[in-house]
């Protein structure tokens, strides 16, 4: 089933995410406590990261903890483009300001053209 596929992926992709972070596993689980999730305890992080434990799927509510902990917004990436969308960061959302100002300038350098001041 497509839920158990996504269920695989995110366990793997949060298991990969834990294994790149610096953080070990507990101190993960302290800083998402601290980060304002309801309490993660060790054995919750391995739960949720076992093989095994196809019944104990990654609750979406600790994304952005995560996420902000490990230093990768990969997770939230990967959800994003699952749901057919991107996912833009500050970089990007500056590069399109600019375009946004760029295509005003040129409207405004029509118009002002076409007035033949």
């Amino acid at each position: 089933s497509s839920d158990l596929y996504d269920a695989t992926f995110i366990r793997q992709l949060v298991s990969s995410e834990i294994t790149r972070s610096k953080l070990g596993r507990q101190k993960i689980a302290e800083q998402m406590t601290l980060r304002g999730c309801r309490p993660v305890t060790l054995r919750m992080l391995n739960g949720y990261t076992a093989n095994s434990r196809d019944d104990f799927p990654w609750p979406a509510e600790f994304d952005i903890a995560f996420c902000e902990v490990v230093g990768s917004y990969r997770l939230l990436a990967e959800r994003v483009k699952r749901a057919g969308f991107r996912m833009i960061g500050p970089d990007e959302e500056r590069l399109i300001s600019i375009g946004k100002a760029y295509e005003q300038k040129i409207r405004a350098e029509q118009r002002l053209a076409g007035v033949g001041l």
